[in-house]
């Protein structure tokens, strides 16, 4: 990845993360974070991953981030000057649920090792 294209992806999250937080006026998207954004290098699509305090309203934030999808491409291109703004694609990413879970594992071998 170029650092042209790690710029534009560190920039599009935060200005990500300011318009779903300011601009956004969707009760089931308090709780999502903008994990990470990875375009790819001719700026075509861009994988945006978001995770949840509360993964059981992950039905409810999918269908809320389709429906606000283009209001937020929209205001993403007014923040952001490129030639062509990438087509956004949101991704559930459970990788801190699932670093959560191997911490708890871990935990519990300990506990188990501790008693022997």
């Amino acid at each position: 990845m170029s650092i042209r294209t790690e710029k534009i992806n560190h920039e599009i999250r935060k200005q990500l993360m300011g318009i779903i937080e300011h601009e956004v006026d969707d009760p089931d998207l308090r709780l999502l974070s903008i994990v990470r954004v990875e375009a790819t290098a001719d700026l075509e699509e861009a994988k945006v991953y978001f995770s949840l305090l509360d993964q059981k309203q992950y039905l409810k934030c999918k269908k809320a981030l389709k429906k606000m999808k283009g209001f937020i491409k929209s205001n993403l291109a007014k923040k952001i000057r490129l030639r062509k703004m990438p087509e956004l694609s949101f991704l559930f990413d459970d990788s801190i649920s699932y670093s959560v879970g191997i911490h708890k594992k871990i935990e519990e071998l300990k506990d188990e090792e501790d008693k022997k």
